[in-house]
């Protein structure tokens, strides 16, 4: 009775640790299949001998997660090149080319100096081959240490799979990262017809850092229906000395329609890493088309975009960031580390097509990483184009502002061919030093202003502020705007060293920013004085932001700022109706004998004022309101003059 019930609990047991997770280990560059699936040994019809092919094999038999190390007998680079595709990956696995003797992960903070001695080759697997694939059934598995080439597919297919970990391999390149070897389509691909969701592609440590590079379609792709999915400290176009280009043949990195939730790079100062040195950035550069192409929901912070690792030099990729049908993604941010260095690029630095809610902050575009010195992209900083729309450059918050220098074109261009983008603002962005304006509606060079801003077009032509008049000793901006009326703007100032060519100045320091509303005529007068002192000679422009719509205009025309006057005085007064009633926003103009010309608006009751004004000098004074007449006023001011009125001529009482 003993011996038949024995027999099947041993024979139970016997199944069950069958069934049990293994580790295997690769001894054998060949390419044999398992011997005998069932008794989870790894064993080709050679005695002794285990294969890769014979690993995956077993490895697809057992439950749980499985190890696959490798311990190839001899000196240098092993390596294995199966004759025909590799199985599918069908159970959660490790596959670890670093327990190869001498294999070692990368420890540098801005080059890759792992040493890998497992290559993955598809030279001779034929058409239609991946070097590895893994389906919904591998998720949680994780691929390390591994040099995977001249597959005539694609390096990784996560072909369903999710949460899977792939970290410090190359891609696409040689064994030492220097040479392209590139698969033939997409480096690592999350496949168009299986969402593959939570996957970790590199890491925040060196060690995690793949090298992504020379493959014959993008470097990164994930087209459709992929979210949550993170992207941290990789090369993507570089070798691993993070020095010489070694593009892949298309995007660098490319997630498609569907894919929110993915993180491209990060906030590096998160990490505990310094301006992400060592960290989630990834660099990407020297691909054939941008080095990002994006859609909805996604964050990309941290990252050198057309550049080496230092941000020094351009490795340029086509273009730097591309949008097509966007929502909702996020640019750089406000914290410390989140901005993006985007520079180098032989096109764009961003370019935004039939995208919407975009936001665009604190990053550096067309600087080398210090943010002064000069590493422009070749076409515009930024340029939206057609069908986009409530697109957010900058910020009034401390480190929302973009840096936005010296581009070959314009900074920013908002292109209206075709149906005109509508709603973006512009706030508080250092723009300076890029060969066209520093912000371009309609691409025909400045835009004029016309009367209570009727016409349409890119960010519907929002007119400009004139600036009549700057002051140094602290900074005073003294000008008028017209715009729709009834309305509230927002009128940002800054100061540059010098003056566009086109006489419409760019912004390379932010100065303050003040709200007007305009009259029921759709005029506005400015007199303010900001703390920051500007240097006499330098110039003052501004831009005007229509808080209803969104709309940012063209910098204004570019004012020299002169110095304080040796005297001054004020001239004030008020404007009268025929009954003697104060005249709400009539238009006070003053002119001096130069030709320099100021403005003031009445006040509710009808008072005016014009502060610091030069002593001992001539000036003519004109009041102008919509239904009345004033008679010009010719003053020679030696004092304070504060009766200074202008009763109507003519008008309606």
């Amino acid at each position: 009775m003993k011996n038949k019930i024995v027999l099947p609990i041993l024979l139970i047991i016997f199944l069950t640790a069958s069934a049990q997770a293994a580790t295997f280990v690769v001894n054998s560059i060949g390419d044999g299949a398992d011997a005998n699936l069932a008794d989870n040994i790894c064993m080709t019809a050679t005695a002794g001998e285990c294969t890769l092919r014979a690993a995956i094999e077993q490895a697809n038999q057992t439950v749980g997660t499985d190890q696959i190390n490798f311990n190839i007998l001899g000196a240098g680079v092993k390596t294995i090149a199966p004759l025909a595709a590799l199985p599918d990956i069908t159970e959660t696995i490790t596959i670890d080319g670093y327990t190869q003797p001498g294999a070692t992960a990368n420890s540098a903070a801005t080059s890759d100096n792992a040493v890998i001695l497992i290559e993955l080759s598809g030279a001779l697997a034929g058409a239609n081959a991946n070097g590895l694939t893994l389906p919904q059934s591998a998720s949680g598995s994780t691929i390390r240490g591994l040099a995977i080439n001249r597959f005539s597919r694609v390096g990784i297919s996560l072909a369903g799979g999710d949460n899977i970990v792939i970290a410090g391999n190359f891609i696409g390149t040689n064994a030492t990262g220097t040479i392209d070897l590139g698969n033939a389509s997409v480096g690592i691909y999350g496949e168009f017809a299986a969402q593959s969701n939570g996957n970790v592609i590199g890491g925040t440590t060196p060690a995690d850092r793949n090298v992504v590079s020379g493959n014959g379609n993008a470097g990164i792709l994930f087209e459709f229906q992929a979210i949550n999915n993170v992207v941290q400290g990789n090369f993507v176009g570089l070798a691993a000395d993070g020095a010489a280009a070694l593009g892949n043949d298309s995007f660098g990195i490319g997630f498609g329609s569907f894919t929110a939730g993915t993180l491209i790079g990060g906030d590096d100062a998160a990490d505990g890493a310094v301006d992400g040195i060592v960290g989630a950035r990834n660099y990407i550069s020297g691909n054939a088309s941008n080095g990002v192409f994006i859609g909805s929901g996604i964050v990309v912070q941290g990252n050198f975009i057309g550049t080496d690792t230092a941000g020094a030099s351009a490795r340029p990729n086509n273009g730097g960031i591309g949008f097509n049908v966007g929502s909702g993604t996020i640019i750089g941010g406000a914290a410390a580390g989140a901005g993006n260095l985007i520079s180098g690029n032989t096109g764009d630095g961003i370019s935004i097509g039939n995208s919407s809610n975009l936001t665009i902050k604190n990053n550096r575009i067309g600087t080398t990483a210090n943010g002064i010195s000069a590493l422009g992209n070749g076409g515009d900083g930024v340029e939206i184009t057609a069908g986009s729309g409530n697109n957010q450059i900058g910020g009034a918050a401390l480190n929302e502002g973009n840096i936005i220098a010296f581009n070959a074109e314009d900074g920013i261009q908002i292109n209206d061919v075709g149906f005109a983008p509508v709603g973006n603002p512009i706030s508080g962005n250092s723009i300076h030093t890029n060969g066209g304006l520093g912000i371009n509606l309609s691409v025909d060079n400045v835009t004029a202003n016309d009367a209570n801003d009727a016409d349409a077009g890119a960010n519907r032509l929002q007119n400009f502020p004139v600036i009549t008049y700057a002051q140094s000793a602290s900074t005073r901006v003294v000008g008028t705007f017209n715009s729709t009326s009834g309305t509230t703007f927002r009128l940002e100032f800054f100061n540059s060293p010098t003056a566009d060519a086109s006489g419409n100045g760019e912004g390379q320091t932010f100065v303050g920013a003040i709200n007007v509303t305009t009259d029921a005529g759709g005029d506005a007068a400015f007199d303010q004085i900001f703390a920051p002192t500007s240097a006499i000679g330098s110039f003052i422009s501004a831009t005007a932001t229509n808080l209803s719509t969104g709309d940012t205009s063209e910098f204004s025309n570019a004012r020299q700022v002169s110095g304080p006057t040796a005297a001054s005085v004020t001239i004030g007064g008020r404007v009268l109706n025929e009954s003697g009633r104060g005249v709400f926003g009539a238009q006070i103009r003053m002119t001096d004998a130069s030709g320099n010309t100021r403005y003031a608006m009445t006040n509710p009751f009808g008072f005016y004022r014009f502060n610091d004004v030069s002593a001992g000098a001539t000036y003519v004074l004109t009041a102008q309101r919509k239904g009345f007449e004033f008679a010009p006023r010719v003053v020679l001011v030696s004092e304070d003059l504060n009766e200074l009125n202008f009763p109507a001529l003519s008008g309606l009482p």
